[in-house]
């Protein structure tokens, strides 16, 4: 009897220390987020580097400045998000005042607006701290409080938060977020995103996004109403529509470099069923449609019909990186912006259906379900 005593006081210790490990975390991130509510405006400057799943890491610089408006019932603050890359001073700058997220382009002086200021507003980091809070709220258990460390030379608190860990086809299948309080202001430093995923294609991939926060500044006088107006002089973009070629067009001839360094031109295929598929790599729907495309590839490449998959934006290392990454069979083509104008597209992916004659038989744009039989019926026909 005397010798299981220790053994529940040591059960009710542990039980004891994790209750306070947990409370921990969930203090400081609270805290965190109580700080930053507190100001009547704040602004910050982050730089973003993501590493895409298939290419270097892509750098971009933002400035970021909300205001508290209590009365908005859609988001609480208005904010607005400059866009900064190399030497462009305003890439791009979205703005929300209680009017829809307005985009604004200084370039050629227009805006545009949509209704996704909820979703622009959770990417900036007082909505990701918000969406971490709530999360690990769900299960205490998902976030917990690594040793101490040192972030961008600064002291740091660093909470982790598991949102997905799963075997999937034995493959270790995760996705964590690292969070970074600075242990004197008790602001953020950074937000580490770290995956292994099959969300970018058919394919597991590594993935990540940092965001490094610096130069907060709080309650300006400067940062009013005013500051989130449209600039005086911008107009609404219109948009100058451009239409698909239609069925029955003979196909317009074209020549590039395959990832092999294979020179290729269309004129060379007639007599072939042909698809072109125009795609950029991280395009949602193109990553969708890579299954069935090498389904498709597969069933008819002896069977008098090429694949031909033309990057409108993309450079031949990273085309090439996709490719391997993804194991895609059919060829594939970097650089290839201008045969996209050529074939009026501006929708990802894009589908053109050339027949043995040369001619356009069909168009496809986005995916949907019943994409590979759709195609499929079309080769079908074609080949009869």
């Amino acid at each position: 009897m005397i010798s299981k005593i220790p053994m529940k006081l040591f059960i009710l210790l542990a039980f004891i220390l994790y209750g306070l490990s947990t409370n921990a975390q969930n203090n400081l991130l609270q805290n965190t987020i109580n700080k930053l509510e507190g100001y009547r405006n704040f602004s910050y400057k982050y730089v973003y580097k993501q590493k895409e799943a298939f290419s270097d890491t892509l750098i971009l610089q933002r400035k970021v400045a909300l205001l508290k408006v209590p009365e908005d019932k859609s988001i609480g603050y208005f904010f607005r998000k400059d866009l900064k890359a190399d030497d462009i001073k305003n890439l791009s700058i979205d703005l929300y005042n209680g009017n829809g997220l307005i985009l604004i382009d200084p370039v050629d002086s227009t805006y545009s607006t949509n209704s996704n200021q909820a979703m622009s507003f959770n990417s900036l980091l007082l909505g990701q701290l918000n969406w971490i809070n709530k999360f690990s709220k769900k299960d205490t258990s998902k976030l917990v409080k690594s040793a101490d460390t040192v972030v961008n030379s600064i002291n740091s608190y660093h909470l982790i938060l598991n949102t997905k860990d799963t075997i999937i086809n034995k493959e270790h299948l995760y996705t964590r977020k690292h969070l970074f309080i600075d242990k004197y202001t008790g602001l953020p430093v950074a937000i580490l995103t770290k995956a292994r995923t099959a969300d970018f294609g058919k394919e597991v991939v590594d993935y990540y996004v940092q965001e490094n926060y610096f130069n907060f500044n709080i309650d300006q006088e400067n940062i009013n109403t005013a500051y989130f107006s449209i600039p005086k002089g911008f107009k609404p973009y219109t948009k100058h529509h451009i239409s698909l070629l239609m069925p029955g067009t003979i196909a317009p001839n074209w020549t590039l470099y395959n990832t092999e360094g294979e020179k290729i031109s269309l004129s060379q295929l007639k007599g072939k069923i042909i698809v072109l598929d125009f795609f950029f790599v991280g395009c949602t729907g193109c990553m969708q449609t890579l299954a069935p495309l090498d389904k498709l590839y597969e069933k008819y490449k002896n069977k008098n019909f090429v694949l031909l998959s033309i990057s409108e934006r993309d450079n031949k290392q990273l085309v090439t990186a996709f490719k391997k990454s993804q194991r895609i069979k059919n060829q594939m083509f970097p650089d290839g912006g201008n045969v996209t104008k050529l074939y009026h597209t501006t929708v990802y992916p894009t589908f053109y259906l050339i027949d043995q004659e040369g001619k356009i038989a069909d168009v496809i744009t986005g995916y949907s379900n019943g994409f590979e039989n759709k195609i499929a019926a079309l080769i079908d026909n074609l080949a009869k």
